[in-house]
């Protein structure tokens, strides 16, 4: 039974014997007169009584939001946790597999499950619809709605003006209420799981019910707004529960192109939250899409500018164009950023005409023209011949001898090097590239730690402050996958104290051991603790360190001693350092250019997770995907001979298969929808001798294939042709 707009649930009965199973007690009982929908309203009165005397104190009418009503942060977690205690505590003591399947429906948008749906037979299971019953019920159902609206009450209050300090920044005290309200939820869940599995399938049915299917956002004070924030609450906390808080119904509801265009448009507001900003709401897929309808507009305003700009210059000034010095108006007047680089220096061509573009040259769709110095293969609309660009920046930028990463062995995840002798433009150029492939949806051969992109969805960390060891556990997740031995020190340190342990942090670069700490300044200054060379020998003679972004010029000063009391802080100060200061300089240089192309804003449409998927795809190759999605030119899918070499593809090792792909289409990494995505074209080619081997174009995903005599001749002539034309992709 769908949910209506105006917060009642649709209860025709015509309705509920299309979508109730017959033949079940709660159903005989509902047709001979059961009154479930209104069942225990005295037990939930008083708490329901008490919720809204609170609501009416906390000045929730839209007449009296400027009254300034101070709130007990204590009192209300008592009235929220008994109004949560009544609503949870008469459901039934289930397992949680009969929870999952009732939240299964209620997740669909549904009250109950449509007639042709799968249900369970078993009588044992019968106790999921007596829980969709009680789920259903009309005074749970409003008890919750005060907790929503309480909840979003907390949030629209800490951004009044009346609980915000003379610069606009949220009041110690109102922020102190609601992470007390929070804790107290949080803490009521740890005593009580078993309440996460109605609570989280309720507030969606409460969402459900008063959002309209059609709005992108949600006003912050709604109802339909605290049960979002809620879910938000508990899908942070509580990761064991996760799937009872997913709920897709906005992603198939929503069109993308009206997600991505008012995510553009909207500004940060008090008033409403963008339904894109909940990550549970929408998958990783359906956020990928999103970036990339977005990254679509942008580019059809951009081509559009440059129409316009062309049509005017016709119309009014139409020699100008010949008098321009070096052509400056035919950039103006050009439709795509087109690039003509050389394999021979990738990244020296890239700079040189990428550092006097206009930002809105750059919005434009990529085209590069790549090969030789005399001999310049196009990149035509699919792209290909861009892959193979990227693919060369990439290797360039991660060789050893540029000096601009390094690579961890074990994991094979790469990171800033520290101490780098490269020019920070350099890195500022790799940040504008990257962004570049991104924003042309090309996946990228890299592998980057976690936190790298987390500091490209969230922006620059902060200096850890106190925190206790919570904060401290929580910066360590960042260092398990790059910096494995590290954090394992680490997590031993916050375990047991390491007598005259030095409250510094090492940096070893270009020949130099050095020791670093920070004095309390804003922005922290680092101070040089010790100097050593490689052999461990002290440097007498304090070095004068010019290296790129770096200005430590004081003498060696004596660090303090980590101790128990601030062994937490020293544990988030190391993981900061290693993520971020020891590096700050060339991060902010990449940002600089990355924020050319893609602001942050559109990219916190990801999780640090999926932004990495994103990015860099998948290195597993699924054969038979890539085979369903393949198209054909002068063979059939179902011929004998193109059987044949799906037989043979398949029996190869998956490494030997990614060099097919990589053959024909340039590709070195599977995008975030998997092989489909990509164009993979097999075309009958004649040729006059069949010792010629097969050939490829990249730039249209296609292979060129002669029909060979045998399925022998055929895996010679195809594996010779992979490991020759690997270094041109094919004939371009």
């Amino acid at each position: 039974m769908a949910t209506n707009s105006q917060g009642s649930l649709a209860s025709p009965v015509r309705s509920l014997k299309r979508h109730l199973l017959s033949d079940t007690n709660s159903v005989r009982q509902f047709f001979a007169g059961s009154k479930t929908a209104n069942a225990q309203p005295a037990q939930n009165e008083d708490p329901l009584n008490q919720l809204e005397r609170l609501l009416v104190s906390g000045s929730v009418s839209s007449s009296e939001v400027d009254r300034e009503v101070p709130l007990s942060s204590g009192a209300a977690s008592s009235i929220i946790l008994k109004a949560i205690d009544t609503i949870v505590e008469d459901m039934p003591k289930a397992n949680r597999a009969q929870y999952e399947f009732a939240d299964s429906i209620i997740t669909q948008g549904c009250s109950y499950p449509a007639v042709n749906g799968s249900t369970p037979t078993d009588p044992k299971w019968n106790c999921w619809l007596h829980i969709l019953d009680l789920m259903d019920q009309r005074s749970r159902l409003r008890l919750l709605s005060g907790v929503c609206k309480f909840f979003a009450l907390v949030t629209y209050q800490d951004l009044r003006p009346a609980t915000c300090n003379e610069n606009g920044e949220q009041s110690t005290e109102a922020a102190h209420n609601r992470i007390s309200i929070h804790n107290c939820l949080l803490k009521y869940l740890k005593d009580h799981p078993a309440s996460i599995l109605v609570l989280g399938p309720m507030c969606k049915k409460i969402f459900l019910s008063h959002w309209d299917h059609t709005s992108t956002t949600v006003p912050t004070g709604s109802i339909a707004c605290g049960a979002l924030e809620i879910l938000e609450l508990l899908y942070n906390n509580c990761p064991d529960y996760k799937g009872f808080f997913d709920s897709h119904v906005a992603a198939q509801s929503l069109e993308i192109v009206d997600l991505a265009q008012s995510w553009k448009q909207a500004a940060n507001s008090s008033n409403t939250r963008h339904l894109l900003s909940f990550d549970f709401l929408f998958p990783a897929h359906s956020r990928a899409m999103c970036f990339r309808m977005m990254s679509h507009l942008t580019m059809r305003e951009a081509v559009s500018f440059a129409e316009q700009a062309a049509a005017l210059r016709r119309r009014m000034m139409p020699h100008m164009l010949d008098d321009e010095p070096e052509g400056r108006l035919k950039h103006l007047e050009q439709q795509y950023l087109l690039l003509y680089v050389s394999r021979i220096d990738v990244l020296r061509d890239a700079y040189n005409q990428l550092w006097q573009r206009r930002q809105r040259e750059l919005f434009r769709p990529l085209r590069v023209r790549l090969g030789e110095v005399d001999e310049l293969e196009v990149g035509h609309d699919l792209g290909g011949v861009q892959m193979e660009f990227f693919n060369l920046v990439c290797q360039e930028a991660m060789k050893e001898e540029s000096g601009m990463f390094t690579t961890d062995v074990r994991s094979g995840l790469s990171y800033f090097r520290p101490g780098s002798l490269q020019p920070l433009y350099m890195f500022e150029l790799l940040g504008l590239l990257m962004a570049l492939a991104i924003y042309n949806g090309v996946t990228l051969p890299i592998s980057f730690p976690k936190v790298f992109y987390k500091f490209l969805t969230d922006g620059a960390p902060k200096r850890p402050s106190d925190d206790g060891e919570g904060g401290a556990s929580a910066s360590l997740q960042y260092l398990r996958d790059a910096w494995a031995a590290e954090s394992r020190s680490l997590e031993s340190l916050l375990k047991e104290d390491i007598p005259d342990l030095e409250y510094s942090f090492p940096l070893e670069a270009n020949g130099l051991r050095l020791a670093v700490h920070f004095e309390e300044s804003d922005p922290p200054t680092p101070i040089l603790s010790s100097v050593t060379d490689e052999k461990g020998r002290s440097v007498e003679t304090m070095p004068m360190l010019f290296w790129p972004g770096w200005k430590v010029l004081r003498p060696p000063q004596e660090p303090g001693i980590v101790t128990a009391e601030n062994k937490s802080r020293y544990v988030s100060e190391y993981a900061w350092w290693l993520t971020w200061t020891s590096v700050e300089s060339q991060w902010k240089a990449f940002m600089n250019g990355f924020h050319r192309v893609i602001d942050q804003r559109s990219l916190s449409i990801f999780k640090p997770a999926d932004l990495k998927a994103f990015v860099e795809g998948s290195s597993h190759l699924d054969i038979a995907e890539l085979r369903k999605s393949t198209q054909y030119d002068g063979y059939e899918a179902k011929s004998k001979y193109i059987q044949n070499f799906w037989r043979l593809v398949s029996s190869w090792p998956e490494e030997k298969q990614k060099k097919l792909l990589k053959f024909v289409t340039a590709a070195e990494r599977i995008p975030i929808g998997g092989a489909s995505q990509l164009t993979f074209v097999i075309k009958k080619t004649v040729v006059e001798d069949l010792e010629h081997l097969p050939t490829s174009s990249t730039c249209f995903g296609t292979l060129y294939l002669p029909r060979y005599a045998s399925s022998e001749a055929l895996n010679e002539k195809l594996s010779r042709a992979i490991e020759y034309g690997l270094e041109g992709f094919g004939t371009g």
